[in-house]
């Protein structure tokens, strides 16, 4: 038993076929059938990689216990119901009946398939409150090894990657900032009601009846509108006071309502007031219901929800997501870049990620370079730099002794520095006056002399953008552009827009079995065409004329 492996948990040891195996029973027609879907590669290739020992530690160490069932039956069901977009109680019926199922999942020799009606949510459940725990997301790194070992069998160049990032909506309602506030003051009310109504003062009773939320918030005129957020923020101060220092006080409902407080109010004296819209963080609290979503406005479109982040492994006919991670969508895309340099580490070979302007900057550049990792982007944030300020990059500026050498007439400067990251250099009057550059030279007329200054940042970037006009740089920068497909798919596949549950937690693992759904369909439909091609490769010429037509969910093959 390996090493720190919980005692009651059990691996799968019921996957070999038995004289009572259903896949026995089917006719020599019906096994070849099955076997030109689906579910051979995911049965021979993709069920074997699932570690069940990874998930050891979300059950119970005691070993009077009952043993657990197997982990990767549900694990590769759970890829499956995304893989076919269904719910969880159509997943656990496509396996209770279906033969294709059970084969993919090595199911078809059990005397009853080990799945319930609750198997799968009590799984998820049981993964969330690990990651709690334990800060560590099980299902990610699961996936993340899946995508490592289809990456090395379709032996993708792991020399080149590519990253983009995209918004996640909440399936929390959009909520005023009334509306935050009333139900942050209605959901503690009612926790205490809850607990023991007679902690509840009789001025908070209103709050409990079914109508008042609607008179409160909605039938009111514009005019009453101060009085009633003069009423709730004052309930709400109350309530704290009263709950401050109790059992209460560790409650989710307190503490969306202490964070309400921080969020929407300041204290002045003894009074409590509001504070205006503008001075309200988008790390606010959107929705009690969600407390996790924070705010971003991205071009003209609000979100409320997460961002994420997804890094794929490609050549020129396949491509893998290798990484991928969720954040509160005030994450930057700098953030991420930062992040997956952590996380690749240090290269041996060089590795070029492609990524947009967003994630790109000069520390994020320096940073990557010492992890042998060259970050190019297909465009950067901020202006260019106008035609009347350019001409930085034909300075000739040694940057290992951080000298300016001469300038773009091949005159030496008078004296040369360079000072908290700035370059800075003095050239004579005489040489400037009437140089034939001098409309788009960036040097700045002084009294006795010119000077030149420019910030290493803001000479890098001028360099750079020279560099991205080139043929070569653009034909490498335009490979960037097939990673834009996932957010689509996404969301039009998948439906990562509607999740639900809430909270970024519980989000994180609903995408992570998404992303495994389009790995894996990536997955088998490279290694059928390697098959094919493998097949094609063995028909004389005088056969080669080949007829392909689907039928029963299999491929035949005719040769005439």
């Amino acid at each position: 038993m390996k090493e720190g492996l919980k005692v009651a948990f059990c691996k799968n040891i019921s996957q070999q076929m038995n004289v009572f195996d259903s896949y026995l029973r089917l006719t020599d027609r019906e096994k070849k059938l099955l076997h030109n879907t689906w579910a051979e590669k995911f049965s021979q290739e993709i069920f074997p990689l699932i570690n069940e020992e990874r998930f050891s530690g979300i059950y119970s160490d005691n070993p009077a216990t009952r043993p657990n069932n197997p982990v990767n039956v549900y694990f590769g069901l759970l890829m499956l119901r995304e893989i076919f977009s269904q719910s969880d109680v159509e997943a656990i019926e496509s396996l209770m009946f279906d033969v294709r199922y059970q084969y993919a999942l090595h199911t078809s020799s059990f005397n009853e398939q080990p799945v319930s009606k609750n198997s799968l949510s009590n799984f998820r459940t049981a993964v969330y409150r690990y990651n709690e725990e334990h800060n560590t997301d099980l299902i990610q790194e699961e996936i993340e090894s899946h995508a490592k070992a289809f990456a090395k069998i379709l032996k993708i160049d792991d020399r080149t990657m590519r990253m983009d990032s995209l918004m996640i909506s909440s399936s929390c309602r959009k909520l005023s900032r009334l509306e935050i506030i009333y139900s942050c003051v209605s959901r503690l009310i009612k926790d205490i009601n809850k607990s023991d109504s007679s902690l509840l003062p009789g001025k908070f009773v209103p709050y409990l009846e079914e109508g008042h939320r609607n008179d409160t918030i909605y039938r009111c005129r514009d005019k009453d509108i101060q009085s009633k957020y003069d009423t709730v923020v004052a309930d709400a101060v109350e309530l704290y006071t009263l709950c401050k220092g109790t059992a209460l006080e560790a409650g989710e409902d307190f503490q969306n309502l202490s964070r309400m407080l921080g969020d929407q109010t300041r204290t002045a004296g003894d009074m409590t007031e509001l504070k205006s819209g503008r001075e309200i963080s988008p790390e606010s609290l959107q929705n009690p219901t969600d407390p996790d979503a924070t705010y971003r406005k991205k071009g003209s479109k609000e979100h409320i929800g997460y961002v994420a982040n997804v890094a794929e492994r490609f050549d020129g006919s396949n491509s893998i997501i290798t990484h991928y991670d969720m954040k509160k969508n005030i994450y930057s895309d700098k953030a991420f870049a930062d992040d997956i340099i952590e996380k690749l580490g240090q290269q041996e070979a060089p590795t070029k990620v492609l990524v947009d302007g967003a994630y790109y900057s000069e520390e994020i550049s320096v940073k990557a370079a010492k992890n042998n990792l060259d970050f190019i982007p297909t465009d950067l944030v901020g202006r260019p730099v106008s035609e009347g300020n350019s001409g930085f990059d034909k300075f000739d500026i040694d940057e290992s002794a951080h000298f300016v050498r001469r300038c773009p007439m091949g005159y030496a400067p008078l004296d040369s520095r360079y000072k908290n990251g700035f370059y800075s250099a003095h050239f004579a009057k005489e040489h400037c006056v009437n140089c034939p550059h001098r409309a788009t030279c960036p040097v700045i007329k002084q009294k006795k002399k010119y000077l030149f200054k420019i910030s290493e940042k803001k000479l890098h970037c001028a360099l750079l953008r020279i560099k991205m006009g080139t043929a070569e740089y653009q034909e490498t920068a335009r490979k960037r552009a097939g990673v834009e497909g996932i957010p689509s798919t996404l969301r039009r596949r998948y439906d990562i827009d509607h999740m639900p549950v809430r909270g970024r937690i519980r989000t994180k693992v609903w995408l992570g079995f998404k992303i495994s759904a389009i790995n894996c369909k990536r997955y088998i439909k490279s290694r059928v065409e390697t098959t094919k091609e493998a097949l094609f490769s063995h028909i004389p010429i005088h056969l080669s004329e080949i007829f392909c037509f689907q039928r029963a969910s299999a491929t035949i093959w005719v040769a005439l």
